[in-house]
């Protein structure tokens, strides 16, 4: 009786719990709207999972939104935290956060983006990709590495090209046909282009980041080939004909270069430098941190300068040297304009120089025509260039030999000489007519 009444007890105990199992409500709300980083728990196959919104825009802009979809099941994922039994799901690497599973009595961690059709965390790690077995000792796992990468991700070539897709791709797949290779499946063939596939060829663009995002990637634009296209049709890339292939990227992109810092070592610790950026409002050449020389072995024209845009604009201190050319047969800069302003050449060809004198009215030579202005009189001007072998106020040959001449400064010393000698001439031209006048009373 005893047995029996244990039994019994036991067994109630064991439908209580599978009743609370059963009773388990979703905290999964569907009319919520949930943003980037909400976590929420629902139960795929019997489990109870933790997963989180993965989307920039919010849930209400996508109906459904639910994760149950599998056509939207790359709105959420298995959070991050989640550890525990394996499940069809799509999961996440986390920054900062390992993602393990149990599946079939083994622990397995997460090492690229998986999703619902993806296979179990056995085969995957098989084949060294998807997911890495932590304790399958003695597997092929541990001792028949893939010798290239364990980051391969699959190819979906899609056979459907409109030549007219303006808009993102649809969720859709189509039928599939696998292709084995090497460490596994590699290439994916659909009916249509898949969203689950990392990198997908489709129009003649090959999308780098999805199947269902022409944000990023590859293409060729001009005469299409196709046969599914009209012909003659061009593809244009912002309305513009390149007649050939365009790079681009949701931001931008760049260009550059990736070498081991020992260039004879087979492995080790690499430098990357970026030869071209772009933006969407602007073009680098090199970076801040590791800058590239720009060269170019014809002419550069800037074209489409307006209203206030700067055709050469060169940012730095005042010993920058924004243009420089150099002589490379006989060395030396034959043309230089540093950061402030300043030029340096042998010879400059102009039908015009305009001067911007930094004076102010006081000394401006007019002062010389003021009545309290001490004009030196002919005897002692004498006596001075006598003395000294220059004009007053002029530089002496000497105090000349290697300096620089500011024009401003030169043309009102001239000036200022030019006015005083008018005083001169006037003074002697008063002093003919006093003479004349004597004469002519004589």
């Amino acid at each position: 009786m005893k047995k029996r009444a244990f039994l019994r007890l036991a067994l109630q105990a064991t439908l209580c719990l599978t009743s609370l199992k059963a009773s388990y409500a979703d905290s999964y709300d569907p009319e919520k709207i949930y943003q980037k980083g909400d976590e929420t728990e629902i139960t795929i196959n019997g489990v109870d999972v933790s997963i989180v919104y993965l989307n920039d825009s919010p849930s209400s802009n996508f109906v459904p939104s639910t994760p149950y979809d599998n056509n939207n099941s790359w709105l959420w994922s298995v959070s991050g935290s989640y550890k525990g039994e394996w499940v069809p799901f799509h999961y996440v690497l986390f920054d900062g956060v390992e993602t393990e599973v149990q599946y079939a009595g083994n622990t397995y961690k997460l090492l690229q983006e998986m999703w619902p059709s993806s296979p179990s965390p056995s085969v995957a790690s098989a084949d060294n990709w998807g997911w890495e077995c932590q304790d399958c000792a003695g597997s092929s796992v541990g001792q028949c590495r893939n010798p290239y990468s364990t980051d391969y991700y699959p190819i979906s070539l899609a056979q459907l090209n409109n030549g007219a897709d303006n808009t993102t791709p649809p969720n859709a797949s189509g039928d599939a046909e696998t292709i084995s290779g090497l460490g596994g499946d590699f290439v994916n063939i659909n009916q249509e282009r898949s969203c689950n596939t990392p990198f997908a060829l489709y129009n003649n663009d090959l999308y780098f980041r999805d199947g269902c995002d022409p944000h990023s990637g590859i293409g060729y634009y001009g005469v299409s080939d196709n046969t599914n296209v009209p012909a003659p049709q061009k593809r244009l890339f912002a309305d513009t004909d390149t007649d050939g292939p365009v790079l681009y990227g949701w931001n931008g992109g760049a260009l550059g270069i990736r070498q081991r810092n020992n260039l004879s070592a087979v492995n080790g610790p690499h430098i990357e430098k970026i030869a071209l950026q772009w933006t969407p409002s602007n073009v680098y050449i090199g970076t801040e941190k590791l800058p590239m020389l720009f060269t170019t072995y014809n002419t550069i024209y800037v074209k489409g300068i307006k209203g206030t845009r700067t055709g050469l604009y060169v940012s730095g201190t005042e010993k920058t040297k924004a243009i420089q050319i150099y002589d490379l047969t006989n060395g030396g800069n034959s043309f230089v304009v540093y950061g402030n302003g300043v030029v340096n050449a042998k010879k400059i060809y102009t039908e015009e120089v305009e001067v911007l004198a930094n004076v102010n009215g006081s000394r401006w030579p007019d002062y010389v025509f003021e009545k309290d202005y001490k004009l030196r009189s002919l005897h002692e001007l004498g006596q001075y260039i006598s003395e000294n072998k220059h004009l007053p106020d002029v530089p002496s040959a000497l105090e000349m030999e290697g300096s620089k001449i500011n024009l401003a400064e030169a043309n009102m010393v001239l000036l200022k000489k030019v006015e005083e000698l008018t005083l001169y001439v006037l003074d002697l031209q008063q002093q003919i007519d006093k003479l004349n006048q004597n004469e002519e009373r004589k």
